[in-house]
């Protein structure tokens, strides 16, 4: 603990610390490795997974955990269809919470916010757009 940190735990922090900036110029707030937005729950950000939706999609599509944290209110839930909407997954497992936080994110931030996916997802990440 207080000795020489390996070349694995440094290089595990120093991504900590880029994927921390990142999510800080995308508006999501990463505080000892969990995403914390108010009135969320806190989720591990290691293991989690990134969506960028716009507005619109966003919109159509209700899912069972969106109506399982916000009740049956979800179906009234309205959201900005001038904004992008970062969803962070994280399907529990390795004893991690599940859970899922939903991150309306101004247009302008598009860049930021892939950016901050990309990095999460290990992958680029596009932005899903209505049918």
């Amino acid at each position: 603990m207080f000795g020489k940190k390996s070349d694995e735990e440094k290089a595990a922090a120093k991504r900590q610390r880029q994927i921390t900036t990142a999510a800080a110029a995308a508006g999501v707030t990463v505080m000892g490795g969990k995403v914390r937005m108010p009135n969320q729950p806190a989720i591990p950000i290691e293991g989690a997974k990134v969506t960028i939706e716009l507005g619109e999609t966003a919109r159509k599509r209700i899912t069972a955990t969106r109506v399982a944290f916000i009740g049956i209110f979800a179906l009234w839930a309205k959201k900005d269809m001038s904004q992008l909407f970062i969803t962070i997954e994280h399907g529990g497992g390795d004893g991690a919470e599940e859970g899922v936080v939903l991150v309306p994110v101004p247009a302008r931030k598009e860049a930021q916010a892939r950016v901050f996916a990309t990095m999460v997802n290990g992958e680029a990440t596009g932005i899903t757009k209505a049918e």
